[in-house]
């Protein structure tokens, strides 16, 4: 199944525009999304165009190709050769080595040091960034971005300090990444996918703070991260709370009288989106907790009652 996400032309008639809608699937996750208000329309979507798979060449004649039967796909963030065995010559031997263009004495006389090419750093990053996209249901668009971001800070020339928190490097690639395509995540939902855990969240946040200093110095302009609102936040948190659509709309009416000015909130956007779902589920005499709130959400539940607290006396401007 290819792992990109396709625009359809047929459009789909989407209950929340209540009008026929541009759609996109997501082969990742067999989504059919409204691009207008990301409701995701169909589940699940089989896809039915040919299969391209890594298989190795059997030995058939030229009759027996199947063209839907492809080597794998080369990555573009790497370089075209990649891995394999260095052999380098040390002493005497290099000379001879370099006088004789590589052709000198038989390999079995001499003396090898096997190395290991550097971009296989590279294809670890990739792999374990890849992993990671997976595990949040990233779509591809981000895991390629997150890859690029990663590729740049190998190549600054000051470098970047790796040390031993690999996994949160890769983490906070990600979080610039989701933050650069318009689809931020928490650091607590990065902090998930990690080794350690909740406890890299903070790890997470510096190197994402040295990441955009990084980058920001090669481009000579400070990195621009793009702007996160609470809208961004309440469709996953609205679904991860098993809200029904109704109770989602409301929510995100609210958050947009919030967004607008009608109100003026000094939160974080996603203190603002989880307090706001939480006021939304108690009005509809839903019986979520604070608690279910804040492991949906990921935000502390202390957050939520202070935030919800401020916001209760506008009740009525935020939901009419």
């Amino acid at each position: 199944m290819h792992n990109v996400a396709a625009a359809r032309d047929d459009g789909f008639y989407c209950p929340d525009c209540h009008r026929a809608t541009a759609v996109v699937v997501d082969h990742a996750t067999g989504d059919t999304i409204c691009t207008e208000c990301a409701l995701v329309l169909e589940a699940h979507y089989i896809d039915e165009t040919s299969e391209w798979r890594t298989l190795g060449n059997d030995g058939g004649g030229s009759d027996d190709r199947d063209p839907n039967r492809v080597g794998d796909r080369s990555d573009p963030f790497l370089p075209d050769q990649v891995g394999g065995t260095t052999i380098t010559y040390s002493g005497p031997l290099r000379r001879q080595a370099k006088n004789a263009g590589g052709e000198g004495a038989p390999l079995t006389m001499r003396r090898i040091d096997v190395g290991v090419s550097t971009e296989k750093t590279l294809v670890a990053a990739f792999k374990a960034i890849a992993d990671m996209a997976d595990r949040l249901g990233l779509v591809a668009t981000i895991r390629d971005r997150a890859k690029e971001v990663f590729k740049k800070l190998d190549e600054t020339p000051k470098g970047f300090p790796k040390g031993r928190h690999r996994d949160a490097i890769y983490a906070a690639c990600l979080f610039v990444a989701c933050r650069n395509e318009g689809m931020p995540r928490t650091y607590k939902e990065l902090a998930s996918v990690t080794a350690e855990g909740a406890a890299a969240k903070k790890e997470i946040g510096r190197l994402t703070t040295l990441i955009k200093r990084h980058l920001g110095e090669e481009e000579g302009k400070a990195m621009d991260l793009g702007v996160v609102r609470a809208s961004d936040y309440l469709r996953r948190f609205g679904s991860r709370l098993g809200l029904g659509h109704g109770e989602v709309r409301a929510a995100q009416a609210a958050v947009r009288r919030v967004e607008e000015g009608a109100l003026d909130v000094r939160r974080n956007p996603e203190s603002i989106a989880a307090a706001i779902i939480y006021m939304v589920a108690q009005r509809a005499g839903g019986r979520k907790s604070v608690r279910d709130v804040s492991t949906a959400t990921g935000v502390a539940e202390a957050t939520i009652s202070a935030a919800q607290k401020e916001l209760a006396p506008h009740a009525r401007t935020l939901f009419g």
